[in-house]
């Protein structure tokens, strides 16, 4: 059975750019993985959304707070790791500028 490496390099978007940066994307044997990264700005927000997707992302620098609709908040501060359920509703919003590094899962 062959498998299929692949080495990527880490790159965050251009001040100024969209937020996001798309760094890979692969379906193998039923799981769905993504994986990018943001820049967030001190003061924005990301409004109360839930993806289709399970979320693990690490936090590399900057401080974020992620709220969900439930009331529960919870501080991130650099070198945190936060995993949030597809059916999460979470809110961030941005305390320092940050740079994060984001996991998407899902079956297929």
């Amino acid at each position: 059975m062959r498998l299929d490496m692949e080495v990527k390099k880490l790159e965050f978007p251009q001040e100024g750019d969209y937020y996001l940066k798309n760094i890979l994307e692969k379906r193998e044997k039923g799981v769905n993985v993504q994986c990018g990264s943001v820049r967030l700005t001190k003061g924005e927000v990301l409004p109360f959304k839930t993806l289709d997707l399970h979320e693990v992302a690490y936090l590399i620098s900057g401080k974020l707070e992620v709220s969900t609709e439930d009331g529960q908040k919870s501080i991130m501060n650099e070198g945190d790791l936060i995993y949030l359920n597809k059916d999460e509703v979470r809110r961030t919003e941005t305390l320092e500028n940050s740079l994060i590094l984001f996991f998407l899962f899902t079956e297929t």
